[in-house]
């Protein structure tokens, strides 16, 4: 048999490419503007509730996120919960209605109201019924803030006041005596000591108020930065003093400001 036979070249219809593919046989790209569709976990899935009737839709990993919660134990078995088997919706008997809010607490972390919002009591209940106690807090911070707001005065306005009294010992102490919704308004930072049981008792003749609370014990605020916090909060210095002897020196400083005065509306029978 001849050698050229086997070494004949091969016909064109059956020679092998020796080109690489085109880069669309390489790579499986979607199409353009088509979403890709993201691998559901136990956490992502899709859980649907029923709120007092009102359809909700969130995942595992929402209705977990504060793990110490009793929403978050409904949904990893350690409290009962119901399951409609028919429409697989989990239920719960509360106001669905309000729900939403503590949903978005969930997914925020914040809790966002409009200024018209009349259910702040109602919420706060169903924050303490969920047991979701970051929620609970910010819930009573902005019930303190509402109720300087509904005060009504006699038509001259009212005045809000915070002493200041700073002390160079031992470094720079700085304490606040004013009322404590105030404090938490102005210096937020200080919402979780007030809060503390374990420091409740620089309040002990008015809950409403605290005498000399050390503000730079609990936050690194220095006197510079807390009397620019009080004037850029519209505050006024209308008083200071100072005294003491060499190696007990203090000064204090007495910021008013004057608060709008609030008119409730009066609703009568016949509607005027």
């Amino acid at each position: 048999m001849s050698s050229s036979a086997s070494s004949s070249p091969l016909p064109n219809s059956v020679k092998r490419s020796t080109s690489p593919p085109p880069i669309s046989q390489k790579v499986n790209a979607p199409p353009s503007g088509v979403p890709m569709p993201a691998t559901p976990t136990r956490y992502t899935a899709p859980v649907h509730i029923d709120v007092g009737g009102v359809i909700f839709t969130s995942t595992l990993d929402t209705l977990t996120r504060f793990s110490n919660s009793r929403l978050a134990k409904m949904f990893t078995g350690h409290v009962p919960i119901i399951l409609d088997s028919l429409k697989q919706h989990y239920f719960i008997d509360r106001d669905g209605h309000l729900f939403r809010h503590v949903l978005n607490f969930l997914r925020t972390s914040k809790v966002h109201l409009p200024d018209t919002f009349e259910e702040l009591d109602m919420l706060a209940e169903e924050a303490r019924y969920y047991d979701i106690e970051p929620m609970i807090k910010e819930i009573e911070r902005l019930q303190k803030m509402r109720e300087r707001k509904k005060l009504v005065t006699d038509g001259t306005g009212r005045w809000e006041c915070v002493c200041v009294h700073i002390n160079p010992d031992l470094g720079e102490r700085v304490c606040l005596t004013a009322s404590r919704a105030l404090v938490e308004e102005v210096f937020p930072e200080l919402v979780a000591p007030l809060t503390d049981s374990r420091t409740s008792g620089w309040s002990d003749f008015d809950s409403n108020h605290v005498i000399r609370f050390p503000v730079n014990g609990y936050c690194r605020l220095t006197s510079i930065q807390v009397l620019k916090r009080l004037l850029n909060n519209d505050f006024k210095i209308l008083a200071s003093t100072g005294g003491g002897v060499e190696s007990q020196q203090f000064s204090e400083y007495l910021f008013g400001k004057r608060m709008p005065s609030i008119a409730l509306k009066r609703h009568h029978p016949n509607g005027d």
